[in-house]
């Protein structure tokens, strides 16, 4: 594992005692670095919103399951919480041979730790939660739902309108002054270069990519970056932007802040 990551798998097993097949299966998974969206996923909690942390987290755990061709037997559910502060709210989990996997630390989810999974009996994790179960997903259904979902972000994006450019000012054509009469002098100009790219633009752009694509939001992002250096939009701005957008980060984790900027600059100047 990454220094810089610390995932643990959590058991809860509640009356039974039968064999948990999850418990090492996603153990192993998550030690390997064989699970590098579900990670990323949980380690940025601060990137969601907490209404979507469980969609969010699930489906990562999820794609990292099809990715690694060991999903047989596994389903996502949607369900509803029946208590505690969400209740009424939309909530999705996995479950596995009558084993339920959870992924966030919502108010009053069984799960208190926020970068951890927690396995867990599924009769006894339903109940403790009070869910009731609204869709099952299999592995090849949740393969179409992500399809979907990213046709849907792109069809947005192709329907956003392209940033405009200003139009290239004309030279100005100056008089020529009396010759007894002194030039007026030239106020000074504030050192700030205008903001000619719609950045906000690009930023809604970014945060709508697929997640579960990683080389192909870097290398956009890098290209965005890389656009908007040669503009000469600062890296304040940039950061602020990025953040308000809720932009992912190139690794998933952290906020973005004028350093992390700066260093990606320094590498597009390499």
């Amino acid at each position: 594992m990454k220094k810089d990551v610390k995932i643990r798998v959590l058991f809860k097993p509640g009356k039974s005692n039968r064999a948990c097949e999850p418990l090492s299966l996603l153990g192993d998974l998550i030690q390997s670095e064989r699970m590098e969206l579900a990670v990323q996923s949980i380690m940025a909690e601060n990137l969601y919103h907490i209404h979507e942390k469980s969609q969010n987290r699930s489906v990562a755990l999820m794609s990292g399951l099809i990715n690694n061709r060991c999903d047989k037997g596994w389903v996502w559910i949607k369900g509803l919480i029946g208590k505690g502060p969400l209740k009424g709210h939309t909530h999705y989990w996995l479950e596995m041979d009558g084993w339920a996997v959870e992924s966030s630390d919502l108010p009053g989810s069984v799960l208190t730790d926020p970068h951890a999974v927690l396995v867990m009996d599924a009769t006894s994790y339903r109940k403790e939660m009070k869910l009731k179960a609204v869709t099952t997903r299999k592995s090849k259904q949740v393969t179409q739902w992500l399809l979907k979902q990213k046709k849907k972000r792109d069809t947005a994006i192709q329907g956003k309108p392209a940033p405009v450019l200003p139009a290239p000012r004309k030279p100005e054509v100056q008089k020529a002054a009396p010759a007894k009469e002194k030039p007026a002098p030239v106020a000074a100009q504030e050192d700030k270069v205008p903001e000619k790219i719609g950045i906000e633009t690009f930023a809604m752009e970014l945060s709508s990519m697929d997640s579960g694509d990683q080389a192909a939001y870097k290398n956009r992002l890098i290209e965005v970056l890389t656009a908007l250096k040669k503009e000469g939009i600062t890296q304040t701005r940039i950061a602020t932007v990025f953040l308000k957008e809720k932009v992912p980060t190139r690794s998933g984790r952290g906020l973005w802040n004028p350093r992390m900027v700066g260093e990606i600059f320094k590498q597009i100047d390499a």
